[in-house]
C-alpha cells in the first residue's frame, strides 16, 4: 500500500512540475523520472473491487482461522466420549473459556491476559470452596447430615434438599464476591479496583464472575466438603482446558507476535504520513487559483476557479490528519506489548521505542501544515469574509472591501505558485526519505525492478546524475543534500513577496541600507509573512525530522542488527515495571469497562480532579491515633466511591437473578431453565454508563437472535439430526466469518462474542446429548430441549439477563454517559493546564541556556520532554475516549431539555487545536536552545533542530536573549484552564467577568529593546521562522481560548454580581453584550 501510494505521489508530483517549469525555481530539488508515458490504468474487475472493499487480506484470513479454531475444537473435542465422561455437563464451559481467551491477540498481549485469567480462576476456586465450607457448615448446623439425594452437576457430585441457612449463606458469598471483584480491594495503600479503576482486568474479573457465579449457585445443594470439592476441581479442570486450547492455538497456530502488530503499524504510519504530504500538495495546488477564504469557510457555491476542488481537498486533508492521529494512538497503544516481548528479531526494544518517538517528531510539523485551512478560516472570520457570518465581526478588525480581499487572494495565488516547484519537490523528497524508512528497517519489501526497468535505469544513468534510490546505500547525503537546496531555495519565495510588498534591496547591498522595521508593515502583510514563514519552517522541519528517521535506519544498518535476527529478551527493569504495572493502578490502558464496546482509553490524570488532594476538613495526621483514624475514614470514603457504586450494581442485578437459586419454590426452576446463564450475561454485559448500556442490551439481544438463527441453519443444513462432522465443519465456518466483524469492527465486540457463544452452547448441548444420553444430560436436573425450543429459551435467557443489568443502570439514579463525558472533559481540560505548564516551563529553560545535555537522563530538558511526550499521549487518549463518550450519548433516553452535544463537541475540538499548538511552540522553540538538541533522536547521535544554526550566530543569540528578557508565554493560561477543569467538572459557575489572556505582545517588546532585530530583511536568518511559528501559534491558542471559555460559560454559567434597575437600557446592553461575547479581550 505504502509503495502504491508513493508511486501514485510520485507521478503527480511530476506532473506539478512540469505545469510550472517556467516559474524560474532551481529544479536541482527534484529528481529525474522517466519521461515515458503514464499506463492508463484499468479499471478493477468486479470481484477484485468487492475483495478491496470488504478490506480482506491474507493476514486478516490468517486471523479469522484463528480465532474460529478454540471453539471448534473444543465442541470436536466433546464428540470423544472420555473426554465427554470427564466433563459431563460442565463440557460447555470448556468451549466458553477457549472463545473469552481471545487467542487471535497478539502474543505478549496473550500471555498477559492468559496469566491474569488463570490468577483470576485459581482465586475463584479458592473462594468457591470457602463459599461450599460455610454453605456446608451452615447446613451442618441446622439439618442432620444426609446423603445425596440426587446426581450433582459434574460426575462424582450428589445434591440434597432445600437447606434455608446454606442459601443464605451462599448468597451473601455471592453478594459481596460479585461487589468486591467489580470495584475495588479495601486497602488505604492499594487503592485500585478490580474492573471499575483496573481495567486491564476485565476479562479475568468477568471470567472470575462466572467461575463464582457457577459455584455459589450450586453451593446450597451440596451435602459434604467432599461433593464440594470435587464440583470446584471439576470446574476448574473446565476452565483451564479451554484455556489450553486457546493457549495452543495462539502459540502455535499462525502465532503472530506483538512486533509483528507494531511493525504493521510502522508501515501503515508512514503510508498514513504520505498520504497526508500527498493530500497536502493536492490542497495548496488547488489554491493557486482558488479563494482561500471562500475555501476554508465552506462555501458551496458554483465551481469557479476551482473553487469545489479546493472546498474538496481541505476536507480531504482534513480526513487525512485525523486518520494519522488514530494510527498513532493506536500504535501508541501497541508498543508498551511490543517492547516486553521475547521475540527473535534484529530490533530490540529500545529500536522500537526510538522509531516512535520519530514518528511523532514528523506528525507534528506536518499536523502543523495540515492547520493552514483552519488558519485561512480564522482570517476570514476576523476581516468580517466569512461566508457563513457575514455579519459577524470577530475582532477589532475592520470590515476589510472586496478590492482589499481581492488584492489579499490575488498575492495569495501568487505566493503559492512561485512556492508550488519546491513545495511539490519537497514533499516528493519526503515520500522517497519515508520509503527508504520501510525498505532499510525492513518494514515492506523493495520492489524488484522488471527486465525493462533495469535495461531503462541503464540507459539513463548519466541522465539520472547523483540521485539515489530509496534503500540504497548513500540515500542520507542525497536526502540531506536536497532538503538544504530546499532551504535555500526558500528565499525566493521571500524575495518574491518583497517584490510585491515594494520592500525588494539588492542582496549585496543588504547589509549596507537601512532595514525596515517589521512595524512598517500592515497587519495583514505581517500575518501573510507570518505564515509563509510558518508553512516554510514547518515544512523543512518535517524533512530534517525524515532525515533523523534514515540516519537511525541507516545506524541499525552499518551497526549490523540488520543482518540477521537474535533472541531479545526483555531486560529486568521493564518485568518490573510490568509487574508494577499490572498490580497498580492502570494510567494508561486500552481496557476500560466499557472499552470492549467503546474503545475508550483510561488515563490517569493526577489527584487534584480525584479529590484526593488536601482535605480542607482535617489537617495531615500527627500521631499514631490520627493516622488509624484515616485509616478508619478510608473505608466510608471507600463505599462513598464511583467504583464501590459500580460494584453494588453489579451485585445487586447477580442477586436480582441469582436470588432464585436460594429460594426453595424456584431453586428446582433456576436449574431447570438454566437460569444461570442469566447471571452470566450480567457478568459479562454490566457496563458503567447507561448509554453504553443501551447499546450493551440491544447488541446483546441481536447478537443472541443472530446465533439462534444461525444455529437453526447450522443444525438443518446437516441432515436435520445434528450430523456431528457437518455440524462442527458450518459451525467452523460461521466463526470464521464473524471474526471478521470482530476485526472490522472492535466497537460490537460484545456482540460477536455474545453471537459465539451462544452458537457454541446450543450446538454444544444438542450434541453433548448425543454422546452421553438424554438421561445423563438431565442427571443434574437439567430439562432437555430439542434444538427448536432450546435457542428461543436462550434467547430469552441472555435478553432477561442483558435487562435486568440495563435496569441497574438506572436505579436508584441513572449513571449516565453524559455525565461522564463532563468530568472526562473536565480532566482533558485539567491534563492541557498541565500540558501548557510544561510548555512553558520547557520554553523558559531554552531561551535561558537551562535545559541541559538531552543525553543526560537527569537533566531538565530530558525530563521535560519525556513529561510533555506523556501528557501528550495521554491527552490524545482521553479526546479520543471523549469522543466515544459523545456517540453514546444518543443512545441515552432524555428527560427534559435536550442535551448539547454540539457545544460538548465543540470544546473536544478546541480542546485537540490548542493542544497541538501548544506542541508546536515547544517544537519550534528548540531553534533558541543554546544547547545541541537530539530530543527524541538521543540514542541515534543525529540532530533534529528544526533549523541547525552556527553556534556563533550572532543575529540569533541576540533574538534568543531577547526573547529571554520577556516572557513568551503567560501562567495565565495554566490558571484559566485550571478553573476551567474544576469548574465543568463540578458543574458550578464560573466566576464573573473571566477573560481569556491575551497574546503577549512579544513583537512590540522586542522591538522597543532593539527596533532592527526583527527587520524583515532577516526572515533568512535561523530563528526567525521559528519565531514566527511561535506567534502563529499564540495567536491561534488564544483564538481557542476565547472560543473555550465562551463554550463553557455556555454549559456551567456564570456568577453574575452586577445590579441593574429592572428594565433599563444599561441592563440590557450589558445582557447583550454578555451574550454576544462583546467586552472580552480583543486579539491583536
Amino acid at each position: 500500500m505504502a509503495e502504491t501510494e508513493s508511486q501514485e505521489n510520485g507521478t503527480e508530483v511530476n506532473q506539478a512540475a512540469a505545469k510550472e517549469g517556467s516559474n524560474g525555481m532551481d529544479s536541482s530539488l527534484k529528481k529525474e523520472t522517466s519521461s515515458s508515458a503514464t499506463p492508463v490504468e484499468k479499471k478493477p474487475s468486479l470481484p477484485k473491487r468487492i475483495w478491496d472493499k470488504i478490506g480482506l487480506n491474507p493476514g486478516m484470513v490468517i486471523i479469522m482461522i484463528k480465532g474460529a479454531l478454540p471453539p471448534v475444537i473444543a465442541t470436536a473435542l466433546y464428540q470423544v466420549n472420555s473426554f465427554a465422561g470427564i466433563y459431563s455437563t460442565l463440557g460447555y464451559l470448556v468451549s466458553i473459556m477457549s472463545i473469552i481467551s481471545f487467542a487471535i491477540l497478539p502474543r505478549a498481549k496473550f500471555i498477559q491476559t492468559m496469566i491474569l485469567n488463570i490468577v483470576g480462576v485459581c482465586i475463584g476456586a479458592g473462594v468457591a470452596l470457602l463459599t461450599i465450607y460455610c454453605s456446608v457448615q451452615a447446613r451442618k448446623h441446622t439439618t442432620p447430615v444426609s446423603t445425596g439425594s440426587s446426581a450433582g452437576p459434574s460426575p462424582g457430585t450428589t445434591v440434597v434438599e432445600y437447606n434455608s441457612s446454606a442459601s443464605a449463606v451462599s448468597a451473601i458469598w455471592l453478594f459481596a464476591n460479585i461487589f468486591i471483584a467489580n470495584s475495588q480491594q479495601m486497602n488505604p495503600n492499594f487503592t485500585t479496583s478490580f474492573r471499575a479503576k483496573r481495567p486491564s482486568l476485565q476479562f479475568p474479573v468477568i471470567i472470575y464472575s462466572i467461575f463464582g457465579n457457577v459455584a455459589a449457585t450450586y453451593a446450597p445443594q451440596f451435602p459434604t466438603m467432599t461433593v464440594g470439592i470435587a464440583f470446584v476441581k471439576r470446574l476448574l479442570e473446565a476452565f483451564l482446558t479451554g484455556f489450553a486450547i486457546a493457549t495452543g492455538v495462539s502459540l502455535f497456530v499462525f502465532p503472530i507476535s506483538s512486533r509483528d502488530v507494531i511493525f504493521k503499524e510502522a508501515a501503515e504510519y508512514i503510508a498514513s504520513l504520505q498520504a497526508t504530504l500527498k493530500s497536502q500538495t493536492k490542497f495548496l495546488e488547488t489554491l493557486e487559483s482558488a479563494d482561500m477564504f471562500r475555501t476554508a469557510t465552506g462555501s458551496n457555491e458554483r465551481d469557479e476557479n476551482g473553487q469545489n476542488a479546493a472546498v474538496l481537498g481541505a476536507q480531504d486533508l482534513k480526513a487525512k490528519l485525523t486518520a494519522l492521529i488514530a494510527i498513532h494512538a493506536k500504535m501508541a497503544g501497541d508498543l508498551t506489548f511490543a517492547k516486553r516481548e521475547i521475540a527473535y528479531s534484529k530490533l530490540n526494544g529500545k529500536d522500537i521505542d526510538e522509531v516512535f518517538k520519530l514518528y511523532r517528531m514528523i506528525m507534528l510539523p506536518i499536523i502543523g501544515m495540515g492547520s493552514v485551512a483552519d488558519i485561512f478560516t480564522r482570517l476570514a472570520e476576523k476581516r468580517g469574509w466569512s461566508e457563513n457570518k457575514k455579519d459577524e465581526i470577530k475582532s477589532s478588525f475592520e470590515l476589510a472591501d472586496l478590492p482589499q480581499r481581492e488584492k489579499e487572494v490575488a498575492d495569495w495565488n501568487a505566493i503559492i505558485r512561485a512556492a508550488h516547484s519546491s513545495f511539490t519537490a519537497m514533499n516528493e523528497c519526503l515520500d522517497e526519505g519515508l520509503n527508504h524508512v520501510l525498505y532499510t528497517l525492513e518494514f515492506a519489501k523493495k520492489p524488484k525492478k522488471s527486465i525493462g526497468a533495469a535495461t531503462q535505469q541503464t540507459v539513463d544513468v548519466e541522465a539520472k546524475g547523483e540521485a539515489v534510490e530509496p534503500g540504497d546505500e548513500g540515500f542520507a547525503a542525497s536526502f540531506k543534500s536536497r532538503i538544504d537546496r530546499y532551504y535555500q531555495q526558500r528565499e525566493d519565495v521571500l524575495k518574491l513577496w518583497k517584490q510585491q510588498k515594494g520592500l525588494d534591496f539588492p542582496t549585496e547591498l543588504e547589509g549596507q541600507m537601512p532595514h525596515p522595521s517589521e512595524s512598517n508593515l500592515t497587519r495583514a502583510d505581517q500575518q501573510q509573512l507570518y505564515l509563509m514563514l510558518y508553512l516554510e519552517f514547518l515544512h523543512y522541519s518535517t524533512g530534517l525530522a525524515v532525515l533523523d528517521l534514515i540516519n537511525f535506519a541507516d545506524g541499525k544498518v552499518e551497526s549490523g542488527a540488520m543482518k540477521k535476527r537474535r533472541l531479545i529478551l526483555p531486560g529486568k527493569r521493564r518485568i518490573m515495571k510490568w509487574i508494577k504495572n499490572a498490580c497498580s493502578e492502570d494510567q494508561s490502558s486500552d481496557h476500560t469497562p466499557d472499552h470492549s464496546e467503546s474503545g475508550a482509553i483510561n488515563v490517569f490524570i493526577g489527584d487534584s480532579l480525584q479529590g484526593k488532594g488536601k482535605d480542607p476538613e482535617h489537617l495531615p495526621p500527627t500521631n499514631a491515633w490520627e493516622r488509624f483514624g484515616d485509616g478508619i475514614r478510608f473505608v466510608s470514603d471507600f463505599f462513598a466511591s464511583d467504583a464501590a457504586s459500580f460494584g453494588f450494581r453489579v451485585a445487586c442485578a447477580t442477586m436480582s437473578i441469582g436470588i432464585l437459586a436460594y429460594l426453595k419454590a424456584t431453586q428446582t426452576f433456576f436449574v431447570e431453565q438454566r437460569i444461570v446463564w442469566a447471571m452470566i450475561m450480567v457478568a459479562i454485559g454490566m457496563t458503567v454508563t447507561a448509554g453504553s448500556g443501551v447499546f450493551g442490551l440491544m447488541g446483546r439481544v441481536a447478537g443472541t437472535f443472530i446465533a439462534m438463527i444461525m444455529s437453526f441453519a447450522i443444525w438443518y443444513i446437516a441432515g436435520g439430526r445434528g450430523v456431528p462432522a457437518g455440524v462442527i465443519v458450518l459451525l467452523f465456518f460461521v466463526i470464521f466469518c464473524e471474526i471478521y466483524f470482530l476485526i472490522k469492527l472492535p466497537r460490537f465486540t460484545p456482540v460477536v462474542l455474545i453471537t459465539m457463544v451462544t452458537q457454541v452452547l446450543i450446538l454444544g448441548y444438542e450434541l453433548e446429548v448425543k454422546v452421553l444420553g438424554v438421561a445423563v444430560a438431565t442427571s443434574s436436573g437439567q430439562l432437555y430441549y430439542p434444538i427448536y425450543e432450546l435457542a428461543p429459551y436462550r434467547l430469552a435467557t441472555v435478553a432477561a439477563g442483558c435487562f435486568v443489568g440495563f435496569l441497574w443502570l438506572y436505579f436508584p439514579y441513572p449513571v449516565t454517559a453524559r455525565g461522564q463525558l463532563r468530568k472526562d472533559l473536565g480532566a482533558s481540560l485539567f491534563l492541557l493546564a498541565n500540558f501548557y505548564s510544561a510548555v512553558h516551563t520547557t520554553v523558559r529553560t531554552r531561551l535561558k541556556g537551562d535545559a541541559g545535555d538531552m543525553s543526560d537522563k537527569h537533566s531538565p530538558a530530558r525530563k521535560l520532554d519525556k513529561a510533555r511526550n506523556n501528557l501528550f499521549s495521554n491527552e490524545m487518549a482521553l479526546l479520543a475516549g471523549l469522543r466515544v463518550h459523545s456517540s453514546f450519548t444518543a443512545f441515552e433516553f432524555t428527560l427534559g431539555g435536550k442535551f448539547p452535544k454540539a457545544q460538548y463537541d465543540a470544546i473536544i475540538t478546541q480542546v485537540q487545536s490548542i493542544l497541538f499548538y501548544m506542541a508546536l511552540i515547544a517544537y519550534s522553540s528548540r531553534s533558541f536552545s543554546q544547547q545541541p538538541d537530539t530530543t527524541d533522536a538521543a540514542t541515534t547521535g543525529t540532530s533534529s533542530t528544526p533549523e541547525p544554526p552556527p553556534p556563533s550566530n550572532p543575529w540569533l543569540t541576540n533574538l534568543a536573549r531577547l526573547i529571554s528578557t520577556t516572557n513568551l508565554t503567560s501562567l495565565q493560561t495554566t490558571s484559566l484552564l485550571s478553573l476551567l477543569a474544576s469548574s465543568i467538572s463540578t458543574g458550578t459557575a464560573l466566576p464573573p467577568f473571566l477573560t481569556a489572556p491575551p497574546p503577549y505582545q512579544i513583537r512590540e517588546k522586542m522591538e522597543e529593546l532593539d527596533h532592527n532585530i526583527l527587520s524583515v530583511d532577516h526572515v533568512a536568518e535561523p530563528g526567525y521562522a521559528a519565531f514566527a511559528v511561535g506567534q502563529v501559534a499564540s495567536v491561534l491558542i488564544h483564538d481557542d481560548l476565547e472560543k473555550l471559555l465562551k463554550g463553557v460559560r455556555e454549559l456551567v454559567g456564570e456568577v453574575d454580581f452586577r445590579y441593574y434597575p429592572i428594565g433599563t437600557e444599561e441592563r440590557r446592553d450589558e445582557e447583550r453584550d454578555i451574550k454576544e461575547g462583546v467586552g472580552k479581550s480583543k486579539m491583536e
